[in-house]
């Protein structure tokens, strides 16, 4: 694996976890020879100890790690963080809000886990490669939300629910949000209701398998959209550009052709796979780059109360969103998002790598579109 040097001017915000425990009282922290798991929801390794506890090592939010595997693989210069505040492909260990243990993994990109061969028997020793490294990248990106409905304007913004208004999108016709049935964040109560105030058909669950588990909280409208099996289950990980990421995307344009509107696609918050789906889904129906950016930023207006133009929005817009529609889209880095054909790009997506046919893609534009 090789070493990762990280610039500001090309961070991705985004997010996943990693692990450790020892002698909190050394002078410089570490973590020896302990388990990793596989994260079978997302990819990558857990490391088999709570965030707290690996904080209390003193490990720091911004230093540079190195973990060594017991198998002989080696990661050095890893940024740690509090979320996921580097662009997709390179490696981080992340400590995500919300969640008790700390993650190895590469941001929207191969299993860590598989491709260096880990299994049951692995073990990590994590050390400090050099202590605030990436402080100013962890201080710069840190942000965080409430789960408590009362600190939010509305709860629209609560739920992180709004009706996507780009391009060609027909009024009325596609939502997107927060989970209406994983309760984690204590938001499906609000989220089941605005699916009944907005008369939602079809829901397309990009997180979860089914809703069998002690944090699934499934309230009646949606209940009532299940048993009349208009709830697709898709299940999908983070990781954009693999086989089987794509081949669920398929399922999902299927699911919209085979099913009518108005329709809400949500994964637990809304943020990253929704983003994702959802800006391909708004360039196939015409959406320019502004409005790209536009729709996406509102879920930090949402969650985060950032105000465009802020210095904050700035630099969320240049090392975040700019990144994410490169990504999405495939462009390099000397390509002129402004002036970019999304939908040629996109139409190539959908027909080379989801494998749709021409003709689908026709019908689900023009299901959506106006």
């Amino acid at each position: 694996m090789k070493k990762m040097i990280l610039a500001l001017s090309t961070l991705v915000a985004i997010t996943s976890f990693s692990i450790v425990g020892c002698n909190k009282n050394i002078q410089e922290p570490i973590l020896k020879n302990n388990a990793i798991h596989r994260d079978e929801e997302f990819g990558g390794a857990y490391i088999d100890i709570s965030i707290d506890a690996f904080n209390k090592l003193g490990f720091k939010y911004g230093d540079s790690l190195d973990l060594t595997f017991s198998n002989n693989v080696k990661c050095e210069d890893i940024g740690y963080y509090s979320g996921y505040y580097v662009p997709a492909g390179q490696e981080l260990v992340v400590a995500y809000p919300g969640y008790s243990y700390i993650k190895y993994c590469i941001n929207y990109g191969d299993d860590v886990y598989t491709e260096n061969n880990f299994d049951e028997n692995t073990k990590v020793t994590i050390t400090v490669n050099k202590s605030g490294k990436y402080k100013d990248i962890e201080e710069t990106l840190c942000i965080k939300y409430s789960d408590d409905i009362n600190e939010y304007p509305s709860k629209e913004a609560f739920a992180n629910f709004r009706e996507i208004r780009t391009g060609h999108l027909k009024e009325g016709i596609l939502y997107r949000g927060a989970s209406p049935v994983d309760d984690s964040r204590k938001r499906t109560t609000a989220v089941d209701e605005l699916l009944e105030e907005h008369n939602i058909a079809y829901n397309i669950d990009l997180a979860d398998k089914n809703t069998e588990g002690s944090k699934y909280q499934v309230h009646s409208y949606i209940e009532g959209l299940r048993n009349n099996d208009k709830v697709l289950f898709l299940g999908m990980g983070a990781a954009y550009k693999t086989e089987d990421f794509t081949s669920k995307m398929k399922t999902l344009f299927e699911g919209i052709l085979n099913n009518d509107g108005p329709y809400y696609i949500h994964c637990l918050e809304g943020k990253d796979r929704t983003g994702y789906v959802c800006m391909v889904i708004e360039a196939l129906c015409g959406a320019t780059y502004e409005e790209l950016i536009d729709d996406y930023f509102i879920t930090y207006q949402n969650y985060y109360q950032i105000e465009k133009g802020s210095d904050k929005y700035n630099i969320i817009k240049e090392i975040h969103i700019d990144e994410m529609i490169r990504f999405v889209f495939g462009f390099n880095k000397t390509t002129d998002l402004l002036m970019a054909n999304y939908l040629s790009q996109v139409n190539s997506y959908l027909l080379e790598e989801v494998k749709l046919t021409q003709e689908q893609i026709d019908a689900v534009q023009a299901k959506l579109s106006k």
